[in-house]
């Protein structure tokens, strides 16, 4: 009676291990399933970031930028940088250089800090309206042609065409302003 008692409890533990190691085998499969599905994506997920105004949709992945993402953001900078008055220029150059490349920092900082002191010695109030936007996603590289209007004191000079180039770095997973300078004419 004994033996049979032992050899059914035998029984049942052996269907419960088995039961058990069936179930740790899937979860097994499923969990190297998972790494490879893992391995394959990782580089492909895409980041929505949202720009103070937007205009257009876009996607940021790992490694790139959409040519609208690159646009969108290139006319935010230039509004901060180009729509300037000598009260406004402290508060915009802050907010523009949060987007600076590190390594450029010090350099696009102390260009700020000269234009702003001209702007508050000769009274400039300065409106960049844009006209047409090129990137280069690639490169990430944008220019930006627009009418240039100046004011100096009371006197409003004759509005300007210009082309400002802003050179950019992507790294983890955010655009830096590397360079943003008036593009040189082809003439």
């Amino acid at each position: 009676m004994k033996y049979l008692l032992q050899h059914s409890r035998l029984q049942n533990l052996i269907q419960y291990r088995n039961g058990y190691l069936i179930l740790a085998s899937i979860s097994l499969v499923l969990n190297m399933l998972l790494v490879l599905v893992l391995f394959v994506f990782i580089g492909h997920e895409r980041i929505v970031v949202v720009p103070p105004t937007v205009e257009k949709s876009f996607w940021v992945t790992s490694a790139k930028v959409s040519p609208e993402y690159l646009s969108e953001m290139s006319l935010f900078f230039a509004n901060l940088r180009l729509n300037v008055t000598a009260s406004s220029a402290t508060t915009q150059r802050e907010l523009l250089l949060r987007f600076i490349a590190p390594k450029n920092y010090n350099e696009i900082k102390t260009e700020l800090l000269n234009e702003a002191e001209i702007l508050k010695k000769n009274h400039i109030t300065t409106a960049f309206f844009p006209v047409n936007v090129d990137v280069d996603t690639k490169k990430l590289i944008a220019r930006i042609t627009g009418d240039l209007q100046s004011t100096v004191g009371d006197s409003h000079l004759p509005s300007e065409r210009v082309t400002y180039q802003i050179s950019y770095i992507y790294s983890g997973g955010r655009l830096f302003v590397v360079a943003f300078e008036e593009a040189k004419s082809h003439a």
